[in-house]
């Protein structure tokens, strides 16, 4: 074999390995990755009529995580959970600093349920919907009665946030 072909074929190795390398340090720690260089992503959403930047919560560490420890949230700011599928997902205030109003859509992106004003010595109560549910969007207490959010009204989540069967 030519030195040149040998050369060539040692080089492709190398460079496939690299991006290999790279491809999966991505799929397994990505979100780590973003969060540590761009800080926590946030997307807006609007809960009927009202805007709200959401950071998101997408995999179970952060889902278990929430807003534990957050001692104050800006008005029209929150978390979104979103789950691989619909399902009764309890939510409790362990570690909680403030109140929170808890706000569960189905997959049609249509309110299912609200809680409001859950206090953080509610813990170790669990609040449930009562019908199954995709996401579920944490804001500041009485941000439903301020901004009039009803069950029944429609979210709106950007398409590229959407999980792909939502899509």
């Amino acid at each position: 074999m030519p030195p040149a072909l040998i050369k060539f074929v040692i080089d492709t190795i190398i460079i496939l390995t690299v991006f290999g390398t790279i491809f999966f340090i991505y799929q397994a720690y990505g979100n780590r990755v973003i969060e540590e260089f761009f800080g926590e992503q946030k997307i807006s959403i609007l809960l009927g009529d009202t805007p709200v930047v959401v950071s998101i919560a997408d995999d179970a560490e952060e889902q278990r995580v929430g807003l534990s420890g957050v001692e104050s949230l800006p008005e029209n700011e929150g978390k979104i959970f979103i789950f691989d599928q619909e399902g009764k997902y309890g939510f409790w205030m362990k570690d909680t600093l403030i109140p929170l109003d808890i706000i569960w859509v189905n997959d049609a992106l249509e309110i299912v349920h609200i809680e409001q004003n859950v206090k953080p010595e509610s813990y170790p109560t669990i609040y449930h919907s009562p019908v199954p549910a995709r996401f579920v969007v944490e804001v500041n207490a009485f941000f439903v009665s301020t901004f009039k959010v009803e069950k029944g009204e429609k979210i709106s989540i950007p398409a590229h946030r959407l999980p792909p069967d939502l899509k």
